[in-house]
C-alpha cells in the first residue's frame, strides 16, 4: 500500500512533451489548494510551482472536465517521480529516471 505521504506516478510521453507532471483529481488534497504557490526541491534544484488546471473533453463534449498538473521542465517518458511532503509549503521530488535513448 503506498504511503499517503508520497504522490507517484510514471511520466508520460505527452507529460514529457509538454513538461508537466499530470495530477490526479483524487490525489488533490495532498497538494495545497489549486493556485497556491509551494516549493518543490530536486537535488539542488528549488522551485515555486502551483497545481494549475485546464477544461477538457477528452471523455467528449457532454462529459466537460478539469484537468490537473505542476510545471516541471526536463522530465523524460517513462521516468518515475515520487513527490513527498515535507511540510504544508515544502515538497521533495524524487527522479528515478527510465529509459532514455541517446542519439549521436
Amino acid at each position: 500500500m503506498a504511503s499517503q505521504n508520497i504522490y507517484s506516478r510514471k511520466i508520460s510521453s505527452k507529460e514529457a512533451k509538454e513538461d508537466f507532471i499530470f495530477v490526479l483529481k483524487n490525489k488533490l488534497p495532498f497538494f495545497p489548494p489549486i493556485g497556491t504557490n509551494f516549493e518543490l526541491s530536486n537535488e539542488n534544484i528549488s522551485r515555486e510551482v502551483m497545481v494549475e488546471s485546464y477544461p477538457c473533453t477528452c471523455r467528449g463534449p457532454d462529459r466537460p472536465h478539469e484537468h490537473y498538473f505542476i510545471s516541471w521542465e526536463g522530465l523524460a517518458a517513462g521516468d518515475k517521480i515520487e513527490i513527498a511532503k515535507d511540510s504544508e509549503s515544502k515538497y521533495n521530488l524524487q527522479i528515478k529516471y527510465g529509459f532514455r535513448e541517446v542519439f549521436d
